[in-house]
């Protein structure tokens, strides 16, 4: 029962997303470099603004805006319509916060693609980012205390999920101490490697998603470390699963790669939950794709096996379900990865 409970909350939590939608500078106006344009925000220039989106208002496509932390924190709600690079001083230092965490605005508001946005803490907002566009690097960032970390939101997912929607890059950030998933990534070609991820519900919600890599990434004391639900193809692979109350969750999901992951100390390490005839229809019939097994190998779980782990699970047909375990790693690695 406490399986299914724990399946059933992270499904509804994803039904609810898809219907809820370095030393710089002092200078006076733009630096011209060779990749654009360079805005300050703080610092001693006189002619350095005060206000992020001031900058990021008067910057063109392929400009930089750099933000010195002496002004930090930054109390704003920043939105980028256009595909430039944001940039802090010191991820530490460099602070845009809300008032509260139950402020229903978000942070950084991202709707043009090709954004680049790095090196700030990001904190107390209902979303440290909301994206709704392609191509994004969100990299070196801190995000705590926010209700969500990142999340991505594309319209009608549920009928297809057209190529050229995602294909965003999540690297080396920590998220620490957010209320419910830390962040959920939706669309094609999503790369997330490097990120530290504690102290939250859900770690990560990758639904509707193909092709999804998930890398390298430190995962603990969260209630559930990374939920896959209605998605084809996800790659998870070398990431430490530590201390929390499930490591990973599969939901009506096809050709999942599980591989070479440490799963250490968690209540349960992971946990499929299929749903065959909803599984068919969404997954195939709908979005095209087909059904094929996951693949389970080479994981450490817990301590070295001499025998395959079985992942335990539930299959439904129709409305019986089946409590089984159906999914094997018949190659257990005998000692934890150095990741």
């Amino acid at each position: 029962m406490k399986k299914e409970r724990i399946a059933v909350g992270v499904v509804v939590l994803f039904l609810m997303s898809c219907l809820v939608p370095v030393s710089g500078y002092s200078s006076q106006g733009p630096f011209v470099a060779s990749n654009g344009n360079w805005w300050y925000v703080g610092g001693g220039g006189p002619g350095n603004f005060t206000r992020i989106q001031d900058a990021i208002d008067n910057a063109s496509a392929g400009d930089t805006v750099f933000v010195y932390d002496d002004s930090s924190p930054y109390y704003e709600n920043i939105r980028i319509e256009k595909s430039i690079t944001i940039r802090g001083e010191n991820k530490n230092s460099t602070v845009i916060t809300g008032i509260t965490s139950a402020n229903n605005a978000s942070g950084v508001n991202i709707t043009a693609d090709a954004v680049s946005i790095s090196r700030f803490t990001i904190q107390n907002f209902s979303h440290g980012i909301y994206l709704t566009s392609n191509n994004n690097q969100i990299s070196d960032n801190i995000f705590r205390d926010n209700f969500g970390g990142i999340w991505t939101h594309y319209d009608n997912l549920s009928t297809s999920i057209p190529p050229h929607l995602g294909h965003n890059t999540i690297v080396n950030n920590s998220f620490i101490n957010n209320t419910n998933s830390v962040f959920s990534v939706s669309g094609w070609n999503n790369t997330v490697e490097g990120n530290f991820i504690s102290q939250s519900s859900i770690g990560i919600t990758l639904g509707a998603t193909v092709n999804t890599i998930f890398s390298l990434n430190h995962l603990s004391e969260n209630f559930v470390g990374i939920a896959v639900l209605s998605s084809y193809n996800t790659t998870v692979c070398q990431n430490n699963f530590s201390d929390n109350e499930l490591g990973v969750l599969t939901f009506g999901t096809s050709a999942d790669n599980i591989l070479q992951n440490n799963f250490i100390r968690n209540n349960w390490s992971a946990m499929s939950y299929q749903r065959f005839l909803s599984r068919f229809r969404h997954l195939n019939i709908t979005l095209g794709f087909p059904l094929r097994r996951a693949v389970w190998n080479g994981n450490y779980w817990d301590k070295p096996r001499s025998s395959p782990f079985i992942i335990p699970g539930v299959f439904m047909i129709a409305l019986f379900k089946v409590p089984l375990g159906f999914q094997v790693d018949w190659h257990p690695a005998q000692e934890p990865y150095d990741i």
